[in-house]
């Protein structure tokens, strides 16, 4: 699923407009989740749907191929992606956003609260 293009649901122009875009949800694609392996050290990918008793967690390299392991653990319902060591591979972009930090926060949290989650 972190591969390029691995799980783009968009077929046609009209499918950003419909519930394949998810442009209300902030629903991930196959771009997104690759872009962020490739900028990170490993992308992590935590998801537990309501018929699971147990979560997966899924690690994925930084060309978007799965890690050797996969493991099972408890958490509530849904998925969590994390970056790991985002802006690894480019110690320049990294250290702009480290020196950022407090206004690259205060733009995620303005986005999160603008933001309708169902």
């Amino acid at each position: 699923m972190a591969q390029k293009h691995a799980t783009s649901k968009i077929t046609t122009f009209d499918d950003i407009y419909t519930n394949g875009g998810d442009t209300d949800t902030l629903g991930f694609r196959g771009e997104a989740l690759f872009c962020l392996a490739n900028l990170s050290g490993s992308l992590v990918v935590v998801t537990r749907t309501a018929q699971d008793e147990m979560a997966q967690k899924l690690q994925f390299q930084r060309d978007g191929s799965m890690g050797p392991t996969t493991s099972l653990l408890p958490r509530k319902v849904g998925t969590t992606v994390c970056a790991v060591k985002l802006f690894d591979a480019l110690p320049v972009r990294r250290a702009d956003f480290c020196k950022r930090i407090q206004v690259q926060r205060a733009k995620v949290l303005t986005l999160m609260q603008g933001c309708k989650f169902v």
